[in-house]
């Protein structure tokens, strides 16, 4: 049997109060209170303002890099020397 979810874990815009979107796994691992204050409290825009994490700035690096690796056919010595494209 599956267990219906409330109403307020509907989407703000839909008259809930979750002001996101999707779920990630860097959510499902925030503590019950930060997360709820996150993403019930917060909107996205105020989220937004949030100052980024180290995981956040590394994660966006790395897959900065690994996108230059694909798309540009680079290799790694050429990534972490800055060479644009290949």
């Amino acid at each position: 049997m599956l267990i219906k979810i409330g109403k307020e874990w509907k989407h703000r815009k839909d008259g809930g109060c979750f002001s996101a979107d999707h779920l990630s796994p860097s959510q499902c691992n925030k503590p019950t209170d930060q997360w709820f204050y996150n993403y019930c409290v917060l909107s996205e825009d105020e989220r937004k303002k949030l100052p980024p994490n180290c995981k956040m700035i590394f994660g966006a690096m790395i897959g900065r890099a690994l996108q230059d690796i694909i798309v540009y056919k680079l290799t790694i010595k050429e990534v972490m020397e800055g060479k644009k494209n290949g």
